[in-house]
């Protein structure tokens, strides 16, 4: 039996790494992303973080192109729902930023044990969710067995 993939919910800043080739932060996105490709990961964003992100292409490019990368995003991303559990659990977590806790949520609700994010401090000590940097999240599926 093969074991399951691991599962983990980037928050929007490694994804804005890995579209906008954010130095020096552009090569771990891009190992996750590449992860993904090779089916060593499944990769999840909140639902909701489909606007932020389109808001905040949609600065450095034209709607058209915003709205392209968005949809080459959703091919290769799963969507973790932001439903009414989500936002209690979010309002529960008591975080500085409340977007960031509808994340955390989200992947909470979802069963997603891994968020991977540039900001740790961001999402202080969550129980039942570990949270990564993207560096470390890249190196742990380099080093997993596979069957």
């Amino acid at each position: 039996m093969t074991p399951a993939k691991p599962r983990y919910l980037l928050d929007v800043n490694v994804v804005l790494d890995y579209l906008q080739q954010r130095q020096p932060w552009y090569l771990d996105a891009k190992a996750l992303f590449l992860a993904e490709r090779q089916e060593k990961v499944d990769l999840y964003i909140a639902a909701n973080s489909v606007a932020t992100l389109h808001y905040l292409i949609r600065k450095h490019d034209t709607k058209k192109k915003a709205l392209a990368k968005i949809q080459v995003l959703l091919q290769r991303l799963r969507l973790a729902d932001v439903g009414a559990g989500a936002i209690v659990r979010a309002l529960n977590l008591d975080l500085e930023d409340l977007e960031d806790g509808i994340q955390a949520g989200a992947a909470l609700e979802a069963g997603i044990p891994v968020l991977v994010t540039r900001d740790p401090r961001d999402f202080g000590r969550i129980e039942a969710l570990q949270i990564l940097s993207p560096e470390i999240a890249a190196a742990a599926l380099r080093f997993t067995p596979r069957s």
